[in-house]
């Protein structure tokens, strides 16, 4: 289940299917403009997503046992200029199989338990070119049998007259419901309701069943020179409501089990630092450096790298790595050694201290073909990477995409 992937893991998935990576379109781009002096532009991206983690602290069972799992990824992303205005969505499903699942039951199998997640968003954005002030809306959803979220964000872009500098303000709003049972085959009559540890039910262990998330996220980029950007990305977030999972046990000191239990309100800040260079050779450097903290009492900071080396007008090489680290949540205590008398505990790694890193490695093909007049083909990008955390949890990542662009020439006035 979705839920089950790492707060670190969701980031890395959601991320590295992107065509996150530099590569000259010019050429193509003007044999395009030259056969129409305007056009529509409409851009669709294939993504597959391969995720594969295992770990030996489920926070199903209390911080110990499988955390195995694996996701099938595939998505659309679909890209629609005309004029100053733009329409973008993406779609995706991801089918998730979890050998932790059984034991929220105590499901005696050997059959990993499947679960599909469907997911899409969507963003409109509107150009004043005489301003240099773009407007941006959108939405989304994403629902699979034990979570729901709807959300919305609002955000304006302003660039300087010379375009040397960019101020950006994005506030997103999601409304998540926790609630069990939308799939699974449930009977007609039976409820949708949040869904406890079996021999834990009978128990209301809590009240809510609602998440709410307000975040706002500032940038602030500036050219440098010729060579190099630099960007800024202070971000808050708050949220409120039922913080906790279900399904999550607690063995407390004393062998007492109990339903993970976590403060309603929860305050986050981060704050990231980005360096794009250009260091010649067709060699860019993407480095970035962001710093965390909550007040669940967890402080983190990263370090990143994202390196394309262009071998040839075509062919390009895209290295990663990153190290990340983080102090432990006060609320955190592994299996059995939380006190019965605690009001708030988790026995999730995702809250506890640990280091991390991640390595990889993509391949990128762009002939930025066109294959008639109104199609240009992009780019095709593999990606792979590999996940380590301190605590046993591994996970490895594979993504292919596929891009590609349609022209139309515009009619009328």
């Amino acid at each position: 289940m979705w839920l089950q992937l790492s707060s670190e893991m969701k980031k890395r998935y959601l991320l590295i299917g992107s065509l996150a990576f530099v590569h000259a379109f010019a050429k193509a781009q003007k044999q395009v403009d030259s056969v129409a002096t305007k056009v529509n532009k409409t851009q669709i991206e294939l993504v597959y997503n391969h995720y594969i983690q295992d770990g030996d602290n489920s926070a199903v069972t209390g911080g110990i046992g499988t955390e195995e799992l694996t996701v099938y990824g595939p998505s659309l992303k679909f890209k629609k200029e005309r004029g100053t205005k733009a329409w973008s969505a993406n779609l995706g499903v991801d089918i998730i199989s979890s050998a932790s699942t059984d034991k929220i039951d105590f499901v005696p199998s050997s059959v990993s338990q499947h679960d599909i997640r469907y997911y899409g968003n969507g963003t409109f954005q509107k150009d004043f070119e005489d301003k240099n002030l773009s407007l941006i809306g959108g939405t989304g959803f994403s629902i699979e049998s034990d979570y729901t979220s709807i959300s919305a964000k609002l955000g304006v872009i302003k660039k300087d007259r010379n375009e040397l500098r960019t101020y950006s303000a994005i506030f997103q709003y999601f409304n998540d419901d926790l609630r069990w049972g939308r799939f699974n085959n449930r009977e007609p009559d039976e409820r949708i309701e949040l869904i406890y540890p079996v021999e834990l039910r009978g128990i209301q262990w809590h009240d809510r069943f609602k998440r709410y998330s307000y975040n706002l996220k500032l940038g602030y980029e500036q050219v440098l020179n010729k060579r190099n950007v630099l960007g800024l990305f202070p971000e808050l977030t708050i949220q409120n409501g039922l913080l906790s999972t279900p399904f999550h046990r607690i063995f407390f000191s004393d062998d007492t089990r109990a339903v993970e239990n976590l403060p309603e309100n929860r305050f986050k800040f981060g704050l990231g630092l980005k360096l794009n260079s250009f260091v010649g050779g067709g060699v860019i450097l993407k480095n970035t450096i962001n710093f965390y903290d909550d007040d669940f009492g967890i402080t983190a900071f990263s370090v990143g790298n994202e390196t394309v080396i262009k071998l040839d007008a075509i062919f390009s090489i895209m290295p990663t790595f990153r190290l990340y680290t983080q102090s432990g949540s006060k609320y955190f205590a592994p299996f059995q050694e939380h006190d019965p008398g605690t009001l708030y505990y988790a026995s999730d790694f995702d809250l506890s201290k640990f280091n991390s890193y991640s390595i990889g490695l993509g391949f990128g093909y762009s002939p930025a073909r066109l294959i008639n007049k109104n199609i240009l083909f992009n780019a095709v990008i593999f990606r792979y990477s590999y996940f380590n955390r301190s605590n046993g949890l591994t996970a490895h990542t594979l993504s292919l995409a596929l891009q590609a662009d349609f022209y139309k020439k515009k009619t009328g006035r």
